[in-house]
């Protein structure tokens, strides 16, 4: 049976926090649960050194490596060590990056041997079976004639709920701090471990900006049950109680996150977690009752307050909707964060100041923003920027993590914009969420 190590690669931690590789972890209960011997170096939490040594006392015959656009020199260089330590083994990539720019991964970086499209669960587990690259759906490799190729794609996980649970006995999960402020409930959001977790995958927009649509394509969801057979195993068995959805749009489906949540409650379990959704998926009741069940803050991709630059970015979220569901948040007390971006196409004074009155206005407790969009591969923004020559595909070639669209405004009057947008509030607001907190503990 073959020895197998996945790899999240270091050096990708924001801010000096981490979470758990949510995707690895998935592929490893799959795979564990075919049989074959797993091990796991989460190279964010652990270093570099610790995945050089694991690579070279474990001698794996199949290495798989996660790949972001920003870190895919990171997974690039291990990708390196895994050839030049274990000269016979197999280098798989997934993730964002290789799903998109397979074709100049694969002929640009010859330690790369095999590349999974998409969700990797079945793919990657045909690859440990042994079976030819050319019968797997879902796969980028090089023909005979060395020539990169891809095969079908693979139909999407349809029953999220037959997926195995991410291998958590894989990781010592007290290495993954909270990300809160405070207490919930009496628990503990600074220093107790955090732990992500899914509900759905995909999402209902294509944001010009965002790539999530082309790695996941349409939206889906677990089952309530199911979702919370995963807190519930990990609160008794493992005890964690702070945990954050990952979902792009956690509540698209308004019966399944009702569901969820008259779950958690019927099953007594003290937990607190964070989300992140669209303005236009939620309501009162339904935030409501996510408070009840144990959400503690809900972030709102909000992006920009002025409509026009909403259409051009190709969000259908409208700014009246935005601003009532933060009113709603604030009637239940639920905290909200704003997730803005700064230097959208089109941007301009008029459009940023619309942005400010919009903060001024409905106050929401955080603000998370973002000064210039990234240009990532796969995007529609990519695409038009490059038709503009602002960009090519030679650029992921470069030793840049990433390109940042500057066009109306220069990057030091971004920066200033975005000191002017979090700084206004950020301090007062912050001081009374606290307060409001700790009054309610």
């Amino acid at each position: 049976m073959q020895k197998i190590l996945l790899i999240n690669p270091y050096d990708t931690a924001q801010d000096g926090f981490t979470n758990p590789p949510l995707g690895l972890l998935y592929l490893a209960g799959t795979l564990l649960a075919h049989g074959f011997s797993v091990r796991l170096v989460d190279g964010c939490q652990e270093g570099r050194d610790a995945v050089i040594s694991a690579l070279r006392s474990w001698q794996p015959d199949l290495v798989g490596i996660t790949c972001l656009t920003p870190g895919r020199w990171k997974a690039i260089d291990i990708a390196r060590h895994a050839k030049s330590l274990v000269p016979g083994c197999q280098v798989v990539l997934g993730g964002a990056h290789p799903t998109i720019m397979w074709k100049q991964m694969l002929q640009h970086f010859p330690e790369i041997d095999l590349i999974v499209i998409g969700e990797g669960e079945q793919t990657f587990l045909e690859i440990a079976q042994g079976k030819a690259p050319s019968t797997i759906l879902g796969l980028a490799y090089r023909n005979q004639d060395g020539i990169p190729t891809q095969t079908s794609p693979r139909p999407l996980i349809e029953d999220l709920d037959g997926l195995p649970f991410p291998a958590w006995d894989l990781l010592d999960l007290r290495k993954y701090p909270g990300r809160g402020d405070g207490k919930f409930r009496g628990i503990d959001l600074v220093h107790e471990p955090r732990v992500s977790v899914i509900f759905s995958r995909g999402c209902i927009g294509r944001c010009d900006f965002c790539s999530t649509w082309w790695i996941w394509r349409r939206w889906r969801h677990r089952s309530p049950r199911n979702m919370v057979d995963e807190l519930e195993f990990l609160s008794r068995t493992r005890g964690i109680r702070h945990f954050c959805f990952a979902d792009d749009a956690m509540t698209v489906d308004r019966e399944a996150t009702m569901g969820l949540c008259e779950e958690i409650l019927r099953r007594r379990l003290h937990i607190a977690f964070h989300v992140t959704t669209r303005t236009d998926c939620v309501d009162l009741e339904m935030l409501r009752l996510l408070k009840q069940a144990g959400c503690y803050k809900i972030a709102f991709g909000i992006e920009t307050a002025s409509p026009r630059l909403l259409r051009l970015m190709g969000k259908d979220n409208q700014v009246a909707q935005a601003g009532k569901a933060i009113r709603w948040c604030r009637e239940v007390g639920l905290p909200v964060s704003a997730l803005l971006i700064i230097g959208n196409v089109g941007e301009t004074e008029e459009t940023l100041n619309q942005t400010l009155r919009f903060l001024r206005t409905y106050q929401p407790d955080e603000v998370g923003c973002v000064g210039g969009l990234w240009i990532l591969p796969g995007t529609k923004l990519f695409r038009e920027c490059r038709a503009k020559n602002l960009i090519d595909d030679d650029f992921w070639l470069t030793e840049e993590p990433y390109k940042v669209y500057y066009e109306q405004f220069t990057p030091e009057q971004l920066q200033a914009k975005v000191r002017e947008i979090v700084g206004y509030r950020s301090l007062i607001r912050r001081l009374m969420a606290r307060l409001r907190r700790w009054s309610r503990r």
